[in-house]
């Protein structure tokens, strides 16, 4: 009896998880989206924003379109492009989000794509972790740690898969 009981409640609790927190973690299965390298420019103390970079595979077959990108530390985070044409940088705002080709990866990196985290509420540090939350098409999301990092060092090798 104790047995059967402990199980449903196993089961019932899994499936609860499962349906109210739909934030992916390192190691969840059945997934297709990996995200690895996630790190974000350190700040001085009273410096209004920052930008961040990743690298976020699909392994998947069908095409996913990252929407936004969320935190606790900003009161926004903007998808941006840089573009250089006849040597002056512009950088953009995309709007309608960033596509992740089945089978493909994409890398948000310093004179590219990149996260915009704008009305910092906190300083970014060295070595302290960040949550980011990624919101795509479909209406899922998924909870990511980046790291602060200094402009020139290596991006952390932290892997998650979603």
């Amino acid at each position: 009896m104790f047995v059967r009981v402990a199980l449903s409640a196993f089961i019932f609790t899994t499936a609860l998880f499962t349906l109210f927190l739909p934030e992916a973690h390192a190691g969840t299965r059945n997934s297709h989206l990996k995200f690895e390298s996630g790190w974000i420019r350190v700040t001085s103390s009273d410096h209004p924003l920052t930008a961040g970079y990743i690298t976020i595979s699909n392994m998947g077959s069908k095409d996913f379109v990252l929407m936004s990108v969320s935190s606790a530390f900003a009161k926004m985070v903007e998808l941006h492009e840089t573009k250089f044409r006849n040597n002056v940088v512009k950088m953009r705002e995309l709007k309608n989000g960033v596509k992740i080709p089945a089978n493909s990866t994409i890398h948000l990196k310093p004179k590219g794509l990149h996260l915009m985290f704008k009305g910092l509420t906190t300083t970014i540090k060295e070595a302290e972790k960040y949550k980011v939350k990624f919101i795509f098409m479909n209406g899922s999301g998924v909870e990511v740690t980046m790291v602060g990092k200094r402009v020139g060092s290596k991006a952390t090798a932290e892997k998650h898969k979603h």
